[in-house]
């Protein structure tokens, strides 16, 4: 199937609940299904973490649940962006910050790299990417985060 947006998969609804339920059971879809190796590569310097994603062309990918915000920067490509917040279509160039709580799908229409930056002050990867990343929405909840939610 040839996708041009990602209203195919994740239907746009004004509910925030609705949207992340649907991005839960794309999870559960995507799951089930042979899985894209991603290249990545993290640095860390002064205090920021950086988690930076090589998506080729074509691939619909699931991002993480982040525990807490972070700027994202779109390095080189074009890509379909879709949160509970909305939709959007970023381009070299793009640069927003997440709120925590926040759970992306995308879908590549060209190659493109990817960029998280965290501030953190751990050092060791495997701390931070505990630190960071929720398992779940409710394991988020259940550690007093504050879900996005619009």
């Amino acid at each position: 199937m040839t996708m041009t947006d990602l209203s195919e998969i994740v239907a746009p609804n004004p509910d925030p609940l609705h949207v992340r339920a649907e991005i839960a059971a794309l999870h559960d879809r995507m799951s089930s299904v042979d899985q894209v190796e991603i290249r990545h590569e993290e640095t860390l310097a002064y205090g920021l973490y950086t988690r930076t994603i090589f998506i080729p062309k074509g691939v619909l990918l699931l991002g993480k649940i982040h525990k807490k915000p972070c700027v994202n920067i779109v390095l080189s490509g074009d890509i379909s962006i879709a949160t509970e917040t909305g939709e959007i279509r970023a381009q070299a160039g793009y640069m927003v910050t997440s709120p925590a709580g926040m759970q992306k799908v995308g879908l590549a229409h060209a190659d493109t790299v990817f960029v998280n930056v965290f501030r953190t002050d751990e050092t060791d990867i495997a701390k931070i990417e505990a630190d960071l990343i929720a398992e779940s929405f409710e394991a988020l909840e259940g550690a007093g985060g504050l879900p996005c939610l619009g």
